[in-house]
């Protein structure tokens, strides 16, 4: 019997980086199918927030070390144990879509992951050296999203749904098209679980579209119907999803609307608002309110807000007065 040398395997070490916003993903990842548990999902995205991608070597294993203070935030420590213990045997599938063969690679995660080890303080996930390609295939193909909404979702298909939204957006696709063969696999629904449509989009589509509207911090709306709005033997659904811009511009004609209806009470909720969200002084805000103008601009700019179209202004209450050219100017001294 012929002698087989075993080659020791090689980690490399992301460090940890607190308060990093996005996850990256490469798209053959998001499409790919990995059945996890909600707790499961968490610890993984956990995993995938500190790996830098362009640190990867595709020949070794990625080391990544998070502080068990961190995890305690969303995952409680008498369920690490049964979680990892799972994660550790779970492989990710990866397959083409596109192609009308059965054609999949079966690709184990991680090698190991250890807990408090040495009494570190750390959860340690080492990840299998096989994965390393996949993760370092960013390139243009690639699917960014915010880690603080995906550990939030309740629900494992939101997780998926926002993942899949997320990356048609990447890619300026506000419309899709899957089959539902196609989205039984990616929402890794059992082969017997579901078969009715009507249940599929009870059970899976609709918890998931409700939950990624109602998110707190960049609410998504997706809508679907059936391709050709066939009745009967439906085979593919087709997915809009409403933009922040669109949102805003929606709530825009509502307002314009309601003015139309009703003016004194849209007024009278105007100054409320003006009163609650933002610092502006008593004679300021009867000049806004005074000019019809003045008004739509600042309802316009009040509404891109609450949609996150200006994630990156600080002072809220400086910007819409620079917009409306209600700041002061400073005036220069004479020597």
């Amino acid at each position: 019997m012929a002698h087989t040398e075993l080659e020791e395997e090689h980690y490399y070490e992301h460090p940890y980086t607190p308060n990093r916003r996005d996850n990256y993903l490469p798209n053959r990842m998001v499409i790919s199918n990995t059945q996890f548990s909600r707790v499961e999902q968490r610890l993984f995205e956990y995993f995938i927030n500190q790996i830098d991608h362009n640190s990867i070597n595709i020949k070794h294993g990625i080391s990544v070390k998070i502080p068990i203070t961190k995890i305690r935030e969303t995952v409680k420590v008498e369920q690490v144990l049964a979680v990892t213990r799972s994660m550790a045997q779970k492989v990710m599938t990866f397959f083409d879509m596109s192609k009308s063969h059965i054609e999949f690679k079966h690709v184990p995660l991680f090698s190991s992951i250890s807990f408090n080890e040495d009494n570190s303080g750390y959860l340690e996930f080492r990840s299998n050296a096989q994965l390393s390609p996949y993760l370092a295939s960013l390139g243009t193909q690639y699917t960014r999203y915010d880690f603080k909404t995906i550990l939030a979702f309740r629900s494992i298909y939101s997780t998926i749904m926002y993942k899949i939204v997320k990356l048609h957006l990447g890619q300026n696709r506000t419309k899709f098209i899957y089959s539902i063969d196609e989205l039984r696999r990616l929402f890794q629904v059992e082969e017997k679980k579901y078969t009715n449509l009507n249940d599929f989009k009870k059970y899976v589509l609709e918890p998931a579209r409700k939950e990624l509207a109602s998110t707190e911090k960049f609410p998504i709306v997706v809508e679907y119907e059936h391709l050709g709005n066939k009745q009967r033997n439906v085979t593919h659904l087709e997915f809009t999803i409403v933009t922040q811009w669109e949102l805003s511009q929606l709530e825009q004609q509502e307002y314009r609307d309601a003015v139309t209806l009703n003016p004194s009470l849209v007024y009278a909720k105007l100054e409320e608002i003006i009163d609650q969200q933002y610092l502006i002084k008593k004679e300021t805000k009867q000049i806004i309110l005074s000019n019809a103008t003045l008004i739509d601009k600042f309802v316009t700019i009040h509404i891109e807000f609450e949609n996150g179209l200006h994630p990156k202004v600080k002072n809220k209450t400086a910007y819409i007065l620079a917009c409306l050219d209600l700041v002061k100017k400073k005036t220069t001294r004479s020597k």
